[in-house]
């Protein structure tokens, strides 16, 4: 049998437009000689789309595009996600399903078993759990559909201590299904692509069933689709795979004897981050309709490592980095920024707070002559910078790009209004140290980021003598505290018998938790990882920090 793997991009509650695009491929796909074209998971509503499920208008929208493919009575069958109905009085009103459409009619339908509701899965909310999954006999061969989290039960891809009742892989290939169909929106984090593949190999291998996986490429909010889709034979071989972090069509035969050369992995996990970062930037803009990109260029590597991701995602002609020095911004910050800009072939723009920064001093009477600089002067600069930079992105109808990374947010070292002005954090899911090494990897064929930059000790410059180290421990011991705090969810107790010092555990955490007030109110973070800020993680604001102890 011939199959196609439709690696689509989606645009959540885009129906009509989503529909186009299955056609579109459908056509191609029947073109090259397929028996059947694979779509992602809820690819008629795009995902995730939350609760616009709740609009009884956008399900029957749904459903009615579900219809026209059929209308369309292509020669090709087609096995498409989408939202449907739960007839049943009882439970939730919808279920998340897959069709196979054949013939100029609906054929068969299977509705999602497994619903997650961990880390950023909320399914449960909007689903009702499919009773029971029956193989189904298309064109002689015995197949099985499911739907993402289906062919997932019983592997180390879920949470260790998450058991379903019932395995729907393992229940499809009792009830002989040679070919088991997998449509998913998987969401990006670093190493998942690797993680997929080896689990679902292992899964061939032991059932002794085809496996297709279909996953989408694209981003929708924070969330990243890497594609990556992929065919594997009964023995786990990679017969085919569709490429990273685009949309793709791939035609696999299941009964050819060998298999086609197949392109390998990305094996380098900063090559991924950046593919991942510069496509949500990308569909973040496109998806939204804007075109250009502001940002402020202070000089620092926060801020170059964002404004060559904006540069890769909308081009360099459409970014405008804006330098906004202040009376403690060192020379070497602007002719450091200039020369990333000139590297990047982007836009600047110079713009002096002093004055107006002074102005709002004068009016607050907050500077008492005696040359501290206090914590309200040094957010006083930031917001001045926050306000500019989203003015400018009013008047040019751009976009700001917010240049925090995940160790600074996690600790709350970053101005509200200020330096967390903008609408998309390309970086929020980044610790520090992972931002050198994404410069780095962005200067693996040449200079793209002054060495200058990477190689000078990171400061705010919101005082003289400013350093980050000042007011935090050297990143390297930071990052890696919040690492084993914020990922692996480990105790205080836990990480000291790790090494480290547990009075400066103590202050991490308390800062940790403490500043959650401020990253409820920060733009979107692109997720990069597994646990990232956003919500992924559902934390409370008010709240005692006993429990740290």
């Amino acid at each position: 049998m011939k199959i196609a793997i439709a690696q689509i991009n989606p645009r959540v509650g885009d129906i009509s437009g989503n529909t186009r695009m299955i056609e579109d491929y459908a056509r191609k796909a029947q073109a090259a000689g397929a028996d059947l074209a694979v779509f992602p998971e809820l690819t008629l509503t795009g995902y995730p789309p939350l609760d616009l499920l709740e609009r009884n208008n956008f399900i029957d929208a749904n459903l009615k595009a579900l219809k026209g493919l059929a209308a369309l009575k292509l020669k090709i069958a087609l096995a498409v996600g989408f939202a449907d109905r739960n007839p049943a009085k009882k439970g939730k009103p919808l279920h998340n399903a897959i069709a196979l459409i054949e013939g100029g009619r609906i054929a068969a339908v299977r509705h999602k078993s497994l619903l997650p509701t961990y880390d950023i899965f909320d399914e449960a909310r909007y689903f009702e759990p499919a009773a029971e999954n029956k193989p189904l006999n298309f064109r002689g061969t015995v197949i099985g559909l499911t739907v993402c989290e289906d062919i997932w039960a019983g592997t180390t891809l879920l949470p260790s201590r998450l058991l379903y009742r019932n395995n729907p892989a393992k229940t499809l290939c009792a009830g002989k299904a040679s070919i088991i169909i997998n449509i998913s929106a998987s969401p990006f984090f670093t190493g998942k692509s690797r993680l997929r593949l080896k689990i679902l190999s292992g899964l061939a291998k032991r059932t002794k069933s085809h496996i297709i996986y279909v996953n989408q490429a694209g981003a929708n909010d924070e969330l990243i689709f890497d594609g990556n889709s992929f065919a594997l034979s009964p023995t786990g071989k990679v017969t085919a795979r569709a490429t990273a972090f685009a949309r793709d069509l791939v035609i696999l035969d299941t009964n050819a004897a060998g298999a086609a050369a197949v392109p390998a992995l990305e094996q380098q996990e900063t090559a991924e981050v950046c593919a991942a970062l510069t496509l949500g930037i990308r569909d973040y803009f496109s998806k939204l309709g804007f075109t250009k990109a502001v940002l402020g260029l202070s000089g620092g590597i926060d801020s170059a490592v964002v404004a060559a991701l904006a540069a890769r995602a909308v081009g360099p002609l459409n970014v405008t980095g804006v330098m906004m020095p202040s009376e403690y911004t060192s020379p070497q910050s602007g002719k450091d920024a200039l020369r990333l800009a000139g590297n990047l072939g982007i836009k600047t723009k110079n713009i002096p707070i002093k004055k107006i920064y002074r102005a709002f001093l004068d009016r607050l009477a907050e500077d008492d002559g005696s040359g501290e600089v206090s914590l309200t002067m040094q957010n006083l600069q930031a917001r001045t910078r926050g306000s500019l930079l989203m003015a400018l992105a009013n008047s040019n109808g751009a976009l700001a790009l917010a240049t925090g990374n995940k160790s600074e947010i996690a600790v709350g070292y970053c101005t509200l209004y200020g330096d967390t002005a903008g609408a998309i954090a390309p970086i929020a899911d980044l610790f520090k140290t992972e931002v050198y090494r994404l410069a780095e990897y962005l200067n693996r064929e040449g200079e793209i980021i002054p060495p200058a930059i990477i190689k000078r000790p990171p400061t705010a410059e919101l005082k003289p003598g400013q350093r980050d180290q000042d007011d935090l421990p050297p990143y390297e011991t930071l990052d890696e505290i919040l690492r084993l705090y914020l990922e692996e969810n480990k105790s205080l107790p836990e990480i000291v018998r790790l090494g480290f010092e547990s009075g400066l555990v103590l202050s991490v955490l308390k800062r940790v938790e403490s500043n959650e007030y401020k990253r409820k109110q920060l733009p979107v973070a692109l997720k990069v990882t597994e646990k990232s800020f956003g919500y992924g993680r559902k934390m409370p604001i008010v709240k005692t920090l006993d429990f740290i102890n």
